[in-house]
């Protein structure tokens, strides 16, 4: 069951991140050729001031849309999750035979889905741009096919030794940030909807800013403390680095697991009614 109510919000949702995957692409393409164009013309004589600022202008505008486009992605799934759980919509899901775990996880799976799909088009959007972009140099391509290995031979090597490990520590609290932006955020939504029966938007809002308040105080606070006993013990930069992210990425592990047994507590005592 809980395969086919993946499989209803996947479908509910793959259409608007289709519709917002193109906006990016689009952006990209004008982008691009708005940074050739600059990038051709600053090679010539002669220049138009006129065409200059509007390309320029336009180069900008596609940034900030593929960003928009990315950060609608991922506010579109959890809107989702707020219709398909909170409203009339909602009240049919919860009669369905399946378990609060299946209801909850199958939305948060979605919510990650629209995650990765924002970042994807989030990366391929800036690539086409940027490649698109200096094209406009002479022997751009060529030169990038020499490059590209030598490069590719580098950052193999920082995945060893000391750099590897605080890339590794990197990539775990990116991922556990994630995990820990989308339970926020849901449990947000699950209490503004639970506590206040007008403007549930609103109370989400402020109940995700509270929460976001919170972790950011005891960040604060860990960081100080980490800094002290640190300080005292003399380590090096990277020691005081790796051992903040590890904090960091440990508190955002435990809020995100918090989150969801606090969520599923709510939901399931207020809301289930199979």
């Amino acid at each position: 069951m809980f395969a086919k109510l993946l499989k209803y919000e996947w479908r509910a949702t793959r259409g608007f991140l289709g519709l917002l995957s193109l906006i990016c692409l689009s952006a990209a393409l004008v982008g691009g050729l708005s940074m050739r164009y600059l990038v051709w013309v600053s090679e010539l004589d002669t220049q138009e001031d006129v065409a200059i600022v509007l390309s320029v202008l336009t180069m900008i505008f596609a940034f900030i849309a593929i960003v928009i486009c990315c950060v609608a992605m991922e506010l579109y799934a959890v809107w989702r999750f707020y219709k398909s759980r909170f409203t009339d919509e909602g009240y049919l899901t919860f009669t369905l035979p399946v378990t609060t775990h299946q209801i909850l996880l199958s939305s948060f799976v979605n919510c990650l889905i629209s995650m990765v799909c924002a970042l994807a088009a989030l990366m391929v959007g800036y690539l086409v741009l940027l490649l698109l972009g200096f094209s406009a140099l002479d022997n751009f391509f060529p030169s990038l096919w020499e490059v590209l290995p030598l490069a590719m031979e580098n950052l193999w090597r920082l995945f060893s030794g000391e750099t590897g490990a605080f890339l590794a520590q990197l990539t775990l609290g990116v991922v556990t940030g994630v995990l820990n932006s989308t339970v926020v955020m849901m449990l947000a939504v699950t209490i503004g909807s639970i506590l206040a029966k007008k403007h549930k938007v609103l109370a989400a809002i402020g109940v995700y800013y509270g929460i976001n308040m919170v972790m950011s105080l005891i960040t604060s606070v860990l960081g100080v403390v980490l800094g002290l006993s640190v300080y005292s013990s003399q380590s090096s930069g990277m020691d005081v680095l790796s051992s903040m992210m590890l904090m960091e990425s440990g508190l955002f592990l435990i809020v995100a697991v918090g989150g969801y047994f606090l969520m599923y507590a709510l939901v399931h005592r207020k809301l289930n009614l199979t």
